[in-house]
């Protein structure tokens, strides 16, 4: 009676332990489903902090470029005056006026930042822009006007190279010019001297016979046409065909001279010429008298 008197407590106390032990088991749903939005919502977190961070690094670059764009006085002074220089550069105001022109403001911004890179290159191109002048000019004749341009840019930088190689190039199309024009001139003189020649030959034809049975032929007969030498040759023919008297041909080539007494013999027909020939420089068929 005492032994269920005392079990009955105990079976009382394992049945709540029981219970309390199956309980946690019931609310371990709700924290998984807890746990699973967090994994899902978890990329939208890293999306936020991913343009976080590239908002920060766009602001200290804004922060880094504004801090570099500081300049003092002295070089916003600087800086004004290559921009004051590069526009004269694009007016082609290079020297002129002497109160607004590239080469004053180029030159006044290297004396307070000598070495400047764009003041250096502003005068390099004022130099390249007088030196591009010079050779125009020099091409179109104007070699006084090319060599005002050079001095222009020796007064800008006289140790620019680009200038000696410039003038280096203006002399030697000056040199080749004449030359060619000296060639040009002692082909006009030979060719006025052959047409001299010419002409007093031709004289010396139409003054024939100087001599009575004497005919001077051109020293340029065997260039003619057929045609023309059988013309120049022909009276030399009539008058021998009328007399029949023998021939004698001075010319200084003995083929050439032969090839004129062929011509002759062969249109006399009636009979074969007598000749002789001599080699001379007259050019001249003389009719012999037998």
């Amino acid at each position: 009676m005492n032994k269920n008197l005392i079990s009955l407590p105990f079976l009382v106390l394992f049945i709540v332990g029981c219970q309390q032990n199956i309980a946690p088991s019931s609310d371990s749903a709700p924290i998984a489903e807890s746990a699973q939005a967090s994994l899902i919502d978890e990329p939208e977190s890293e999306v936020t902090n991913d343009q976080f961070e590239s908002e920060v690094l766009v602001q200290e670059q804004v922060e880094t470029i504004a801090v570099e764009k500081e300049l003092t006085a002295s070089e916003k002074l600087t800086l004004s005056l290559i921009e004051r220089g590069e526009q004269a550069l694009s007016a082609q105001r290079l020297l002129t006026p002497e109160e607004d022109n590239a080469n004053l403001y180029f030159q006044a911004a290297l004396g307070r930042d000598p070495g400047n890179f764009r003041a250096t290159q502003g005068i390099a191109n004022i130099v390249e822009t007088y030196t591009d002048w010079a050779w125009a000019s020099a091409v179109g004749r104007g070699y006084k006007q090319a060599d005002r341009y050079l001095g222009l840019a020796r007064s800008v930088n006289p140790e620019d190279p680009l200038i000696e190689d410039m003038a280096a190039q203006i002399r030697d199309l000056k040199t080749r010019r004449a030359q060619e024009a000296q060639y040009r001139a002692q082909q006009a003189a030979k060719k006025a001297a052959a047409a001299n020649s010419n002409d007093e030959t031709a004289e010396q034809n139409e003054e024939e016979p100087v001599k009575k049975g004497v005919y001077h032929l051109p020293e340029t007969l065997f260039s003619l046409s057929d045609e023309e030498i059988i013309g120049k040759i022909q009276p030399i023919i009539d008058e021998v065909a009328k007399t029949e008297q023998s021939i004698a041909i001075y010319w200084p080539n003995d083929k050439e001279a032969r090839l004129i007494y062929q011509i002759i013999n062969s249109r006399i027909p009636e009979f074969r010429v007598r000749a002789m020939t001599f080699r001379q420089a007259d050019h001249t068929v003389e009719l012999q008298q037998d």
